[in-house]
């Protein structure tokens, strides 16, 4: 079963912002009965836990915590949290124990940092919500690398597709896209939206999938000290880019077509 369906139209360039190249959106179809499925809901649950804007300091409810919680259940209990644990604990990088693995797997993904001058002490940005949530600062989009996100906000007209970058041969078929698009949360830095000038996304993927996938890159890249860690799925080879920032936290992490400079 097919259970979603892209319209990758109008080409634009990196640095072009002075039009909107496609008057349609990115996502034609998405199946809600993927929606349905254990992990896919638990994720969808979480993406509206965040305050977009850079500098507004994050406050976890209980709700919230439970939520997050139920999520690293089902994606560590999946298969392709599976093999990553398998991996990471064969190189001594993470604890063998599920529940153990649990906290750690939480420490990667939801520990609150300050990625801007944030009040209060719990920090305004987290591994998950810049990589899978994305963030607002000084009128630009930052990180926000999936596409069950963009599927959400994009449907409620919050996200505005406005083409891809690249050739035109891959992006139809590849499961990698680069797009640019425009976020339109109402903040007052953000008039006509801030902008995603170049945003790589895995299309079609699970949400246990995609977290196994940065979490092996990023702490990879950390134990390694590198950056640009190539990946070949299938016939389909590219990067995954990985950023620890602060000298610990999880500050990126995502697919791109090139390595970065």
């Amino acid at each position: 079963k097919q259970w979603y369906q892209r319209r990758v139209r109008g080409r634009t360039f990196t640095r072009d912002q002075s039009q909107d190249k496609c008057s349609e959106p990115l996502m034609e179809y998405v199946s809600e009965e993927l929606f349905e499925r254990e992990s896919y809901k638990r994720f969808y649950d979480l993406l509206d836990n965040y305050e977009s804007a850079v500098g507004v300091e994050e406050v976890m409810t209980k709700h919230e915590i439970i939520e997050m919680k139920k999520f690293i259940d089902v994606v560590v209990g999946s298969r392709p949290m599976q093999i990553a644990q398998e991996y990471l604990v064969s190189k001594g990088w993470a604890p063998a124990d599920e529940e153990e693995f649990k906290d750690w797997l939480w420490d990667v993904w939801f520990t609150l940092y300050k990625r801007g001058r944030a009040r209060g002490r719990s920090g305004d940005s987290s591994g998950f919500e810049h990589v899978f949530v994305g963030e607002i600062r000084n009128g630009s989009v930052i990180g926000f690398h999936n596409w069950i996100q963009f599927y959400r906000l994009e449907k409620m007209g919050k996200v505005d597709y406005r083409g891809f970058i690249g050739g035109k041969r891959t992006q139809d078929t590849d499961f990698m896209i680069t797009i640019q698009f425009s976020w339109d949360e109402d903040l007052e830095d953000a008039d006509d939206g801030a902008v995603k000038y170049v945003g790589g996304t895995l299309l079609g993927t699970s949400p246990e999938f995609e977290m196994a996938l940065y979490t092996i890159a990023w702490v990879y890249g950390k134990e390694n000290g590198v950056v640009n860690i190539p990946v070949a799925i299938g016939d389909l080879e590219f990067w995954l880019i990985a950023h620890v920032y602060k000298g610990k936290y999880l500050g990126t992490c995502f697919a791109s077509r090139t390595p970065q400079r």
